[in-house]
């Protein structure tokens, strides 16, 4: 396996300052994925992976993904000389699809995809029949697809509970791998962990209140993007690593990330798209549920940086609108 890295990896761990305050949680720390190099957790997915595709001789990788995936492949690529091809969602966010293309990746948008769990499938059947036909190595952010570039996500588990070892440790879920890593990464710490879903894309929680490791396929709905994965990847996966654990998983509102999102841009000076507000939407139901305690301390991981969903920012920065006024009377206004 080569050596590669963008220089991802041991992010800030901050405290919060007012939101925790407010919601009765003494001890709310946010674990900023989003200084990693291209702004999302994915990077030490995609150094891990790249670091295979290097070692083994491959020239050329094609993946699938909501963005970040794909802008920290794409990135990765240029810098290790690997040709990268991306299919995305259609409607992927400006942002992600800009990094992706300026590093040099293809982009391939695909109606439905991400969104339509038989459409999805049937893309995916399509990806692995062109990676084995032309010798093109297949990078989703997945344990079924590629356990070593996800191994080398397991460390944000590590890098939280080496400074919160009791943590109780809330994640964003889409396909289940992230999840799944930061659960594997906390083994014998003592930390909990807990599954955050949109609930217009629940499969996960929907298996674990059931009790069981079946994934039912959905028809998803969710408009955050990163966590619309309608059908089983990694789901089944974490479903079991919560119940081996004594995680929990809860769904949230597509309008209760946003509004977590706002308060994380306006109270606590993170910049983060949707996806990476998800976590703390998650911590507050929580504590409104009475899973967590005042006393507890709890760690939301923040998955991906604020440029990445210029709309989602458009909006929240809406609630602030600019004034525009003449010299003379900037001092009434002021």
């Amino acid at each position: 396996m080569a050596q590669v890295t963008l220089g991802e990896g041991n992010t800030p761990l901050v405290e919060s300052t007012r939101v925790g305050i407010s919601a009765g949680i003494e001890s709310l720390w946010f674990k900023l994925e989003t200084a990693n190099p291209t702004g999302s957790y994915k990077d030490r997915f995609a150094a891990g992976e790249i670091g295979r595709v290097v070692g083994e001789g491959v020239t050329a990788v094609v993946a699938t993904s909501s963005g970040n995936t794909g802008a920290a492949l794409a990135a990765c690529s240029a810098r290790y000389g690997v040709r990268c091809t991306i299919v995305v969602a259609e409607d992927a966010p400006a942002g992600k699809l800009m990094q992706m293309q300026a590093h040099g990746a293809q982009v391939i948008r695909v109606p439905g995809f991400t969104v339509d769990p038989q459409l999805t499938s049937e893309v995916m059947d399509v990806l692995k029949r062109v990676s084995v036909e032309r010798g093109m190595a297949l990078a989703i952010s997945a344990y079924r697809y590629c356990p070593v570039g996800m191994q080398r996500v397991e460390s944000i588990g590590a890098e939280i509970t080496g400074k919160v070892p009791k943590a109780h440790i809330f994640v964003p879920v889409g396909g289940g791998g992230l999840c799944s890593a930061v659960i594997r990464g906390c083994v014998g710490t003592g930390a909990k962990v807990y599954a955050v879903q949109p609930e217009r894309c629940n499969t996960v929680v929907t298996a674990w209140e059931r009790g069981v490791e079946t994934i039912e396929a959905v028809q998803s709905s969710t408009k955050i993007s990163g966590l619309s994965v309608p059908f089983d990847i990694d789901a089944s996966l974490l479903v079991r690593l919560l119940k081996e654990t004594g995680g929990k998983a809860l769904t949230v509102s597509d309008e209760a990330v946003w509004s977590a999102q706002s308060r994380m841009l306006s109270e606590e000076g993170i910049y983060c798209e949707p996806a990476g507000a998800t976590a703390l939407a998650g911590a507050l139901r929580a504590r409104e549920l009475g899973w967590i305690g005042a006393g507890d301390e709890v760690v939301c991981l923040v998955t991906g940086h604020g440029f990445k969903d210029p709309n989602s920012i458009r909006a929240a920065a809406g609630r602030f609108p600019d004034k525009k006024v003449e010299a003379g009377g900037l001092l009434e206004v002021l």
